[in-house]
C-alpha cells in the first residue's frame, strides 16, 4: 500500500451543534489533505443520552457505516452518550474488518486515544491553593454518574485532602454541564450556612460562564470576590470578560496524532505514537491572575458585537423557516414539497448537497392493507436502495437517481475528487427513518443549530405529506368499498347511481343513445338447493363477469342485489344493432364457461335491454323499470321452456 494512496475515513460524532465539536470538524477537514484522507462525517444532532424515539431516529445515521466504502473509522466517543449505539458502531466496523480509533473515551474493540487531564486539573487546583491562597474552594460537577464529571470531582477531593483542606459536601453541586442548573447551584452556594467560597471550579466552560454571569448579576465581582475556573477551552470562555482560566486540548495536535495512527494501521506499521494527549492550562484573569486587560477588553468588546449580528441572522432564519413550513405544508404531493424546497436551497448552508430518501417512502398510492401493515414502514435504518430526490452542485440542479445504499452516494469517488469532507445527517420523524442529507462540509457557511432545525422542518413536511396521502388513500379505499359489491367487484346500487345519473342526463341533453341492461341469473334457487351456496355464488359471479366483460369498455356494471345486475353506457349505433350484438356476446361468454367449467349445472341469464335517447321528462329509475319489465318477460319465457 503506497503512502500517498487516498483513503476514506468515516468519523462518527453526535451533538454536533456544540462549539466543541465545530473545532473537531474544522481540524478533520483542514488536516485530511495532508494525510491523503477523505473524511465522511456521520453526524447526529442529538447527544443520544436516552433510548427515546427521537434519539433512535438520530442514531440510525450510523447504520450507514455498514459499507465497503470506508477504509477506517474514527469515533468521537464522548459525544455519543448511548453505550448501545457505540457498541453498534464497533460491530459494523468489525463486520467490514476496518480499524477503529476512539477519541477521548476508552472503548473496547477500538484503539483509544485518551485525554490525560487529571494531572492538569490537579495542577489547576494546586495553582488556586498555592499561588492564590484560596482555601474555600467549591466545585460544580456535571451530571451525577457521568464518568468525566466524576473523575474531575475525585481529583478535586484528592487535592483538597492532600492540602489538608476539609472536603465539605455542601461545597459540591451538580450543574449538569449547562446554564440553568448551574444558576441553581450557585444560588445554593450563596444561601449556604458556610462562608462564601473564594473560588469555584467548574467541570466545563459553559458552567463557568453561567456561574460568572449569575455571580455578577447578584453583586459579586469576579475574581475579586469569587474566582471561577472552567474546563474545555471553548471560544466563548477564552473571549469572555474576564477571560476564564480553563483547561484545553490542542485539537489540531489530537487530529494529527489520530491521522498518523490511522495511517500506520492502514499500512500495517507499528504504532509508535503515544495514546495519551496531555492537556494544558490556559490562564485567564477569572482566577485572579493578571492578563492583558486591554487585549481582553478588545476581545470582549468584539464579542459583544457578535450577538447583534447573530440576532439578525437568527431573525432571518426563523422568518425563513416560518415561510418555508407554510410553503411545504401547502402541498399534496412529494414532488410539490421538493419543488418548494428548491426555493430554500441556501438554507442547506452548503454549495453541494444531496437529499436521499428511502425507496419505499415516496409511494403515493398505497392499498389499505399496506397502510395498516406497520411492518412496511422503515423505522430503523435504511432500505437497500435510496432515491436522490433533490440535489445541487455549485448552483446546478441535478437529475433524480436511484442508487444502492451501500455506495452512500452515486459517483462518490468522483465527488471526493473535489471535496475533502462530506457530512451525512439524518432525516427522520421520531424513530421513523425518512432518509439522509449529504452536504459538502463548509465551516464558514454552516450553522449546525440552524441546519438541525431546517432538516427537522424538511422531515416533518415529508411525513405530513405522507400522512395526508395515507389519509386520502384510506378515504378513497373506504369510498371504493362503499360503492362496490364485495363478491363481484362490480359497483353496488349506490355506486351505479353516482356514476350513471350524470351520464343519463348528458345523453338527454345531447340526444345520444343510452343503453341500459337488466340481467338476472336463471335458476339460482335450484343451484343453491342442489349444489350449495358456494356454487350459487360462483353462478352469480359468472353472470357479473359476463356483463362486465361483454359490455362497452365505458360501461358501468353493477350488482343491485342477489342475482340482479344492471349495466349502462352511451353508444352511437342503432338500438337493434346494439341489442343483438350484446345478446350474442353474453350468450357466447356463458356458453364457453359452461363448456369448460365441469359443473353439473348450466348458467344462463335473462336480459332486458333498452337502447334509446332519453327524454328530459323521464327519470333514470323509469328507464330501469322498463328494462326490468323486459327482463322479466324473458325470464317468464325461460321458466315456461324449462317448466320451472
Amino acid at each position: 500500500m503506497q503512502e500517498n494512496t487516498t483513503k476514506i475515513i468515516g468519523v462518527c460524532v453526535a451533538d454536533i451543534s456544540t462549539d466543541y465539536n465545530d473545532r473537531f470538524f474544522e481540524a478533520f477537514k483542514r488536516l485530511a489533505h495532508e494525510f491523503h484522507f477523505k473524511v465522511l462525517f456521520f453526524s447526529a444532532f442529538s447527544p443520544l443520552y436516552w433510548d427515546q424515539k427521537h434519539d433512535i431516529g438520530e442514531g440510525n445515521i450510523y447504520q450507514l457505516i455498514d459499507t465497503d466504502v470506508l477504509d477506517g473509522l474514527i469515533m468521537l466517543t464522548i459525544t455519543i452518550k448511548n453505550e448501545l449505539v457505540r457498541e453498534s458502531i464497533i460491530e459494523h466496523a468489525k463486520k467490514r474488518d476496518i480499524p477503529v480509533i476512539s477519541i477521548e473515551y476508552p472503548l473496547e474493540g477500538s484503539l483509544s486515544i485518551i485525554y490525560e487531564y487529571k494531572s492538569t486539573i490537579r495542577k489547576l487546583l494546586s495553582h488556586l491553593i498555592d499561588d492564590h491562597g484560596y482555601r474555600r474552594i467549591n466545585f460544580i460537577a456535571g451530571p451525577k454518574d457521568n464518568l468525566f464529571s466524576e473523575e474531575r470531582l475525585q481529583v478535586y477531593r484528592d487535592v483538597l485532602t492532600e492540602h489538608q483542606i476539609p472536603v465539605e459536601e455542601a461545597r459540591i453541586g451538580y450543574g449538569d454541564f449547562w446554564y440553568g442548573p448551574t444558576h441553581t447551584v450557585v444560588q445554593s452556594f450563596i444561601d449556604s450556612d458556610l462562608p462564601m467560597p473564594e473560588a469555584i471550579v467548574c467541570a466545563n466552560d459553559s458552567m463557568a460562564i453561567a456561574a460568572i454571569q449569575y455571580l455578577t448579576d447578584h453583586g459579586y465581582n469576579v475574581p475579586e470576590d469569587v474566582a471561577v475556573t472552567g474546563f474545555d477551552g471553548i471560544e466563548e470562555a477564552l473571549d469572555f470578560y474576564p477571560p476564564i482560566t480553563t483547561v484545553r486540548y490542542d485539537i489540531d495536535a489530537t487530529i494529527s496524532r489520530t491521522f498518523r495512527i490511522m495511517r500506520n494501521l492502514l499500512q500495517g506499521k507499528e504504532i509508535d505514537e503515544p495514546l495519551e494527549i496531555v492537556s494544558e492550562i490556559v490562564y485567564g484573569s477569572s482566577c485572579g491572575c493578571q492578563s492583558n486587560k486591554q487585549n481582553s477588553m478588545t476581545k470582549y468588546n468584539n464579542r459583544t458585537h457578535k450577538p447583534h449580528s447573530r440576532l439578525n441572522d437568527h431573525h432571518h432564519f426563523s422568518e425563513t423557516q416560518i415561510y418555508m413550513a407554510a410553503d411545504l405544508t401547502d402541498n399534496d404531493s412529494f414532488f410539490g414539497v421538493f419543488n418548494n424546497l428548491m426555493q430554500y436551497a441556501d438554507e442547506f448552508r452548503s454549495n453541494k448537497f444531496w437529499l436521499c430518501i428511502v425507496d419505499d417512502f415516496l409511494v403515493e398510492q398505497e392499498e389499505l392493507s399496506d397502510i395498516i401493515d406497520k411492518a412496511n414502514f422503515h423505522r430503523s435504518g435504511y432500505s437497500d436502495k435510496m432515491n436522490i430526490m433533490l440535489s445541487r452542485i455549485n448552483g446546478e440542479w441535478q437529475g433524480l437517481i436511484d442508487f444502492n445504499t451501500s455506495a452512500l452516494l452515486p459517483n462518490l469517488s468522483t465527488i471526493l475528487e473535489d471535496e475533502d469532507a462530506l457530512m451525512f445527517c439524518p432525516l427522520h420523524v421520531l424513530d421513523m427513518t425518512i432518509g439522509y442529507v449529504v452536504l459538502a462540509y463548509d465551516s464558514e457557511m454552516m450553522n449546525m443549530e440552524y441546519l438541525y432545525q431546517f432538516l427537522m422542518n424538511i422531515s416533518n413536511a415529508l411525513e405530513n405529506t405522507k400522512t395526508h396521502q395515507r389519509q386520502q388513500n384510506i378515504i378513497s379505499s373506504l369510498e371504493n368499498k362503499y360503492i362496490h359489491d364485495p363478491m363481484t367487484g362490480l359497483f353496488n346500487r349506490r355506486g351505479f347511481y353516482q356514476r350513471v345519473q350524470p351520464l343519463f342526463e348528458q345523453c338527454a341533453k345531447t340526444n345520444t343513445p343510452f343503453v341500459l341492461v337488466s340481467a338476472d341469473l336463471n335458476g339460482l334457487k335450484t343451484i343453491n338447493d342442489t349444489y350449495g351456496h358456494a356454487d350459487g355464488d360462483i353462478a352469480i359471479s359468472t353472470v357479473g363477469q359476463a356483463l362486465a366483460q361483454e359490455s362497452s369498455a365505458s360501461a358501468t356494471c353493477a350488482r343491485f342485489g342477489g342475482d340482479e345486475f344492471v349495466a349502462a353506457w352511451a353508444c352511437n349505433s342503432s338500438s337493434s344493432e346494439e341489442e343483438a350484438a350484446f345478446r350474442k356476446r353474453i350468450q357466447n361468454y356463458l356458453d364457453e364457461f359452461n363448456a369448460s367449467s365441469g359443473k353439473p349445472y348450466t348458467i344462463s341469464s335473462s336480459l332486458g335491454i333498452v337502447v334509446a335517447v332519453p327524454s328530459e321528462d323521464i327519470t333514470l329509475d323509469e328507464f330501469i323499470k322498463v328494462t326490468d319489465e323486459k327482463m322479466y318477460e324473458e325470464k317468464v319465457k325461460y321458466h315456461q321452456t324449462h317448466k320451472r
